[in-house]
């Protein structure tokens, strides 16, 4: 027995060792530390192994989904980690869900990255490399053909607390206009659609959402826009590793610099990304308390 004894001990022995040289070895063989990127390993190891990337509900869910999934693909490929997608209801519900730290990266309106920005949990990784507008659109064989002939029309908008939307009906008031009627919409997508089967005379949308529309229907022209004002803030949130949130934001700077990611960045209809100060947002600061819930 005592021998036996002694055979389970040395056998235990002999087991701790092989356990310990197996951690030791999988350790040095994890791809994070052979890369020199313990943060990553330790983001890892907290136990989420992917980020959440929060988009501004401007599209319908099942839209927006579909457009941005290259972009998503492209980013969980350029920094080695899973990115999911998420978004919300509505822009109250997102603004909640940002304010609480719900997203690691947000995609939002320059307006509410303001707000966000002046908070503790994110910071500015980037903007467009242009400028966004806000334009009216109406059908080609529309009688309108500029910003006079909306006088008493009746013009579809995205939410109302939507940048394109505030400085939009901002600009329609600077052009004099008096009787026109608004009609909000839950998303760019379903104002523009609102005219295209009659709801409306014009909508107010982003220029990019109109040149995307105008790409895949040839029925739809611009009739007015706004003066150009700083467009949307991808922040990341500061608790990230350090090196990761570096990662992320060349990853999303250097797409231009890219077949592929120029490729992507014309099938999600977006001019590509700069880095940003949150000083080249502070012009919309009158719009800021708007998003509020």
């Amino acid at each position: 027995m005592q021998v036996q004894g002694e055979t389970v001990h040395v056998a235990g022995i002999y087991k701790r060792h092989w356990i310990s040289l197996l951690v030791i070895f999988a350790t040095l063989c994890d791809p994070y530390v052979l890369a020199g990127d313990r943060d990553k390993a330790a983001a890892r190891e907290s136990g989420k192994n992917y980020l959440t990337f929060g988009f501004l509900p401007v599209e319908s869910p099942v839209a927006l989904f579909k457009r941005f999934a290259p972009l998503r693909e492209y980013l969980s490929t350029q920094i080695q980690q899973e990115v999911r997608i998420e978004t919300a209801k509505d822009f109250i519900q997102f603004s909640e869900r940002t304010s609480q730290r719900q997203y690691d990266i947000v995609f939002t309106a320059p307006h509410m990255a303001l707000l966000a920005l002046d908070g503790e949990e994110y910071e500015l990784a980037a903007t467009f490399t242009e400028p966004l507008r806000s334009v009216i659109v109406v059908m080609e064989k529309s009688p309108i053909r500029d910003v006079t002939g909306l006088e008493g029309a009746t013009i579809a908008t995205p939410p109302s607390r939507a940048i394109v939307t505030l400085v939009g009906i901002n600009y329609l008031a600077s052009q004099g206009l008096k009787s026109v009627r608004y009609k909000t919409y839950g998303t760019h997508n379903a104002a523009y659609s609102a005219v295209m089967g009659g709801e409306a005379d014009a909508a107010m949308i982003a220029n990019f959402i109109a040149m995307k529309a105008s790409s895949t229907n040839t029925a739809l022209k611009i009739v007015a826009q706004s003066e150009p004002f700083p467009g949307i803030g991808i922040l990341v949130a500061k608790d990230l590793p350090d090196t990761l949130k570096q990662d992320i934001k060349k990853a999303i700077w250097g797409m231009k610099e890219l077949p592929h990611g120029r490729s992507i960045l014309k099938t999600i209809a977006q001019p590509g990304y700069i880095e940003a100060d949150k000083k080249q947002f502070e012009v919309l600061r009158p719009f800021a308390q708007t998003a509020l819930p």
